[in-house]
């Protein structure tokens, strides 16, 4: 079995010679929205008996669906060399869903100043062996709270969150956070870097 990434030193490489880590890259939400999200997972949960998708994964609004990558330093660099850049404001204001095995909160259409920074990210870390997939080619402002469900638990949770309005968030884009899969049966997501967006706006 391998750990925690820790540090450069030997454990770390044995780490990587047993299995290779899985990673995403996101913005992770902080605040009274993630207190939101937080409270809302465990309601829905609770109540329909479904999985509580905030002992799955922080919140967060995706921008690099997950991908296998044997050396983190590589990403680690990647990311760090990209955040001087300046917040970006978004918004989180209605549900909305995949099909029926998602559900999930939405907002505003990302500003072209943030889909722009996002394309740049997919591209540098293409450059850097990470392979794209179709539904990177444009960003979405989206937080999951219901997920892995069945047509029939779909249904419930859906018409239970129309008598729950969504309320609205004015956030930020602040941040880009490396979330990752310790190992191969890890069932949850977990922050493994957080590289704040540094740059001041004119």
């Amino acid at each position: 079995m391998g750990g925690v990434i820790q540090g450069q030193d030997n454990s770390r490489v044995l780490c990587y010679a047993i299995f290779t880590m899985r990673y995403f890259i996101g913005s992770l939400l902080r605040g009274e929205v993630a207190e939101y999200y937080k409270t809302t997972c465990i309601d829905l949960a609770n109540r329909f008996g479904i999985a509580n998708v905030a002992e799955i994964v922080p919140p967060h609004i995706t921008v690099k669906t997950s991908f296998e990558k044997p050396n983190p330093e590589a990403i680690d660099e990647c990311l760090s060399l990209n955040t001087e850049v300046p917040t970006i404001p978004i918004s989180l204001s209605n549900w909305n869903h995949f099909g029926t095995r998602t559900i999930y909160m939405e907002g505003a259409k990302p500003s072209d100043e943030l889909k722009a920074y996002a394309n740049d990210i997919i591209a540098k870390l293409k450059a850097i062996g990470i392979p794209t997939v179709m539904e990177e080619r444009e960003l979405h402002i989206r937080m999951s709270v219901a997920r892995f469900l069945n047509p029939k638990d779909y249904q419930l949770v859906w018409n239970y969150l129309q008598t729950v309005p969504a309320p609205k968030f004015d956030l930020v884009f602040d941040n880009l956070t490396i979330f990752y899969k310790e190992n191969k049966d890890d069932k949850a997501w977990k922050v493994l870097k957080t590289f704040p967006l540094t740059g001041i706006r004119k």
